[in-house]
């Protein structure tokens, strides 16, 4: 050691190496909250699109949302076309509809479709196999499927 140095882990005067701890810390803490943030991915239309067809949400509304997938002329009653913002009675906002999608929609079903009281019984069947994230990212694939959507979801970023 030269000219009286301590030896140690620090060599800043007390005072100073207190406020930069306080400091270094308060930025880990911005970074771990940042990095938080990051790592949850947000919902999007394209995502959404995906998992519109890969949840059969197309053999009823259709491929591109009409109400007139395969199956629709066989159901108790029409299934909306997501292109009117008119015709959703829960709400046309993205959480509405995601919850829509996790509820599912009640409805007058006959007895003979009625498949041992599961969610077939609803209108709609509840998508609650799906994640959160997966039914917004739906919700926002069906609000750019809207003649006058709004940018925001054309381009598939989530709505405040």
């Amino acid at each position: 050691m030269h000219d009286g140095a301590q030896a140690g882990p620090s060599r800043i005067p007390e005072p100073w190496s207190t406020l930069l701890g306080a400091k270094a810390a308060g930025g880990l803490g911005c970074l771990a909250v940042l990095l938080a943030a990051c790592s949850h991915p947000m919902p999007t239309a394209a995502e959404g699109r995906s998992l519109y067809r890969e949840n059969g949400c197309a053999s009823c509304h259709g491929p591109s949302g009409q109400g007139d997938g395969p199956l629709a002329a066989t159901l108790p009653s029409k299934p909306i076309d997501f292109r009117d913002a008119g015709l959703f009675n829960r709400g046309a906002d993205e959480s509405a509809i995601a919850k829509t999608l996790a509820e599912g929609v009640a409805g007058a079903v006959p007895a003979e479709l009625h498949l041992h009281n599961t969610h077939h019984v609803l209108v709609m069947p509840k998508f609650d196999h799906l994640t959160e994230l997966e039914r917004r990212s739906i919700a926002l694939y069906l609000i750019s499927l809207r003649q006058d959507a709004s940018p925001r979801a054309k381009q598939g970023r989530s709505q405040p």
